[in-house]
Protein backbone atom coordinates (compact mmCIF):
# COMPACT_ATOMS: atom_id res chain seq x y z
CA UNK A 1 0.00 0.00 0.00
CA UNK A 2 1.69 3.74 -0.94
CA UNK A 3 2.70 5.79 1.76
CA UNK A 4 -0.44 8.11 0.89
CA UNK A 5 -3.37 5.81 1.06
CA UNK A 6 -1.53 4.55 4.07
CA UNK A 7 -2.32 7.68 6.40
CA UNK A 8 -5.42 8.00 4.78
CA UNK A 9 -6.50 4.91 7.07
CA UNK A 10 -4.89 6.77 10.02
CA UNK A 11 -8.23 7.61 12.63
CA UNK A 12 -6.62 11.07 12.78
CA UNK A 13 -6.76 11.53 9.28
CA UNK A 14 -10.17 10.24 8.74
CA UNK A 15 -12.00 11.91 11.49
CA UNK A 16 -10.33 15.07 10.45
CA UNK A 17 -11.21 15.01 7.03
CA UNK A 18 -14.94 13.24 7.68
CA UNK A 19 -15.30 16.26 10.23
CA UNK A 20 -14.12 19.30 7.81
CA UNK A 21 -15.88 17.82 4.57
CA UNK A 22 -19.58 17.34 6.40
CA UNK A 23 -18.65 20.89 7.64
CA UNK A 24 -17.75 22.30 3.88
CA UNK A 25 -20.79 20.62 2.47
CA UNK A 26 -22.88 22.00 5.43
CA UNK A 27 -21.51 25.57 4.78
CA UNK A 28 -22.09 24.96 0.92
CA UNK A 29 -25.85 23.78 1.50
CA UNK A 30 -26.49 26.72 3.85
CA UNK A 31 -24.46 29.60 2.16
CA UNK A 32 -28.04 30.92 0.31
CA UNK A 33 -29.89 31.66 3.89
CA UNK A 34 -26.24 33.11 4.96
CA UNK A 35 -25.51 31.21 7.49
CA UNK A 36 -22.61 29.05 8.44
CA UNK A 37 -22.27 25.69 10.09
CA UNK A 38 -20.84 26.96 13.11
CA UNK A 39 -24.21 29.37 13.64
CA UNK A 40 -26.52 26.33 12.80
CA UNK A 41 -24.94 24.53 15.62
CA UNK A 42 -25.50 27.71 18.43
CA UNK A 43 -28.83 27.76 16.73
CA UNK A 44 -29.29 24.26 17.79
CA UNK A 45 -28.57 24.69 21.11
CA UNK A 46 -30.72 27.26 21.35
CA UNK A 47 -33.38 25.24 20.00
CA UNK A 48 -32.95 22.55 22.51
CA UNK A 49 -32.68 25.23 25.49
CA UNK A 50 -32.97 28.62 24.80
CA UNK A 51 -31.91 31.38 26.58
CA UNK A 52 -28.62 29.76 27.36
CA UNK A 53 -25.58 32.25 28.60
CA UNK A 54 -23.28 33.10 25.96
CA UNK A 55 -20.90 31.50 28.57
CA UNK A 56 -23.01 27.96 28.34
CA UNK A 57 -23.35 28.33 24.60
CA UNK A 58 -19.44 28.72 24.82
CA UNK A 59 -19.18 25.74 26.39
CA UNK A 60 -21.40 23.62 24.90
CA UNK A 61 -19.66 24.00 21.67
CA UNK A 62 -16.41 24.22 22.74
CA UNK A 63 -15.41 26.92 21.67
CA UNK A 64 -14.11 30.34 23.29
CA UNK A 65 -16.23 33.00 24.48
CA UNK A 66 -14.65 35.81 22.34
CA UNK A 67 -15.63 33.78 19.49
CA UNK A 68 -19.24 33.08 20.36
CA UNK A 69 -19.83 36.81 21.06
CA UNK A 70 -19.02 37.51 17.56
CA UNK A 71 -21.30 34.35 16.46
CA UNK A 72 -23.90 35.54 18.42
CA UNK A 73 -23.41 39.54 17.11
CA UNK A 74 -24.00 37.91 13.67
CA UNK A 75 -26.71 36.15 14.45
CA UNK A 76 -28.24 39.33 15.94
CA UNK A 77 -27.43 41.39 12.92
CA UNK A 78 -28.77 38.94 10.72
CA UNK A 79 -32.65 39.07 13.26
CA UNK A 80 -32.07 35.33 14.11
CA UNK A 81 -31.52 35.80 17.93
CA UNK A 82 -31.54 38.66 21.17
CA UNK A 83 -29.73 39.31 24.07
CA UNK A 84 -31.02 40.10 27.59
CA UNK A 85 -29.27 40.53 30.90
CA UNK A 86 -29.06 37.36 32.88
CA UNK A 87 -31.23 38.38 36.07
CA UNK A 88 -29.14 36.05 38.24
CA UNK A 89 -25.54 37.38 37.17
CA UNK A 90 -26.21 41.42 36.01
CA UNK A 91 -22.43 40.28 33.84
CA UNK A 92 -23.63 37.39 31.85
CA UNK A 93 -26.24 37.58 29.17
CA UNK A 94 -28.68 34.98 27.80
CA UNK A 95 -29.47 34.09 24.11
CA UNK A 96 -32.78 33.94 23.10
CA UNK A 97 -33.97 32.46 19.64
CA UNK A 98 -36.66 34.99 17.31
CA UNK A 99 -39.77 33.32 16.08
CA UNK A 100 -38.13 33.36 12.43
CA UNK A 101 -35.67 30.51 13.83
CA UNK A 102 -38.59 28.42 15.16
CA UNK A 103 -40.65 28.57 11.88
CA UNK A 104 -37.54 27.68 9.89
CA UNK A 105 -36.43 24.72 12.02
CA UNK A 106 -37.81 22.19 9.70
CA UNK A 107 -35.42 23.94 6.80
CA UNK A 108 -32.34 23.78 9.14
CA UNK A 109 -33.43 19.74 9.82
CA UNK A 110 -33.91 19.36 6.51
CA UNK A 111 -30.65 20.85 5.80
CA UNK A 112 -29.03 18.41 8.60
CA UNK A 113 -30.69 15.56 6.77
CA UNK A 114 -29.59 15.75 3.72
CA UNK A 115 -25.84 15.87 4.77
CA UNK A 116 -26.69 12.70 6.95
CA UNK A 117 -27.99 11.24 3.70
CA UNK A 118 -24.90 11.83 1.98
CA UNK A 119 -22.54 10.64 4.56
CA UNK A 120 -23.91 7.55 4.89
CA UNK A 121 -24.78 6.61 1.16
CA UNK A 122 -24.68 3.03 0.44
CA UNK A 123 -24.74 1.70 3.90
CA UNK A 124 -27.38 -0.05 5.42
CA UNK A 125 -29.01 0.25 8.73
CA UNK A 126 -27.35 -1.85 11.09
CA UNK A 127 -24.09 -0.25 9.04
CA UNK A 128 -24.83 3.18 10.51
CA UNK A 129 -26.33 2.09 13.67
CA UNK A 130 -23.01 0.22 13.92
CA UNK A 131 -20.82 3.08 12.73
CA UNK A 132 -22.75 5.93 14.84
CA UNK A 133 -22.30 3.35 18.22
CA UNK A 134 -18.45 3.25 17.42
CA UNK A 135 -18.59 6.78 16.68
CA UNK A 136 -19.91 7.21 20.18
CA UNK A 137 -17.88 4.73 22.01
CA UNK A 138 -14.75 6.59 20.78
CA UNK A 139 -16.26 9.91 21.75
CA UNK A 140 -16.80 8.74 25.17
CA UNK A 141 -13.49 7.30 25.09
CA UNK A 142 -11.86 11.25 24.45
CA UNK A 143 -14.62 12.64 27.19
CA UNK A 144 -13.03 10.51 29.79
CA UNK A 145 -9.48 10.89 28.96
CA UNK A 146 -10.10 14.81 28.80
CA UNK A 147 -11.46 15.13 32.15
CA UNK A 148 -8.85 12.77 33.67
CA UNK A 149 -6.93 14.05 35.93
CA UNK A 150 -4.22 11.04 35.42
CA UNK A 151 -2.98 10.84 32.58
CA UNK A 152 -1.22 8.03 33.37
CA UNK A 153 -4.99 6.27 33.35
CA UNK A 154 -4.76 6.68 29.55
CA UNK A 155 -2.03 7.27 27.90
CA UNK A 156 0.67 4.26 27.13
CA UNK A 157 2.91 3.05 29.95
CA UNK A 158 6.47 4.34 28.21
CA UNK A 159 6.89 7.88 27.92
CA UNK A 160 6.66 9.23 24.18
CA UNK A 161 9.93 11.40 23.89
CA UNK A 162 10.25 14.31 21.39
CA UNK A 163 13.11 13.78 18.64
CA UNK A 164 14.65 16.84 17.79
CA UNK A 165 16.99 17.21 14.55
CA UNK A 166 19.93 18.08 17.24
CA UNK A 167 19.25 14.84 19.22
CA UNK A 168 19.18 12.89 15.95
CA UNK A 169 22.85 14.56 14.82
CA UNK A 170 24.09 13.76 18.38
CA UNK A 171 22.62 9.95 17.76
CA UNK A 172 24.59 9.92 14.41
CA UNK A 173 27.97 11.54 15.32
CA UNK A 174 30.52 9.30 15.11
CA UNK A 175 33.33 10.82 16.96
CA UNK A 176 33.90 9.94 20.15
Amino acid sequence: MSEHKQQDLEPGFIFQRVARQRLRLSDKRLAPYNLTSAQVFLLNWLLHKDGLTQKELAQRLTVGTVAVSGMIDRLESAGLVFRTEDPNDRRAKKVWLKESVRTNRALLSGIAKEINDVSFMGMSDDEIRTLLGLMDKVRRNLAEALDADDPSKWVNEQPIHWVTAASQVARCDPSP
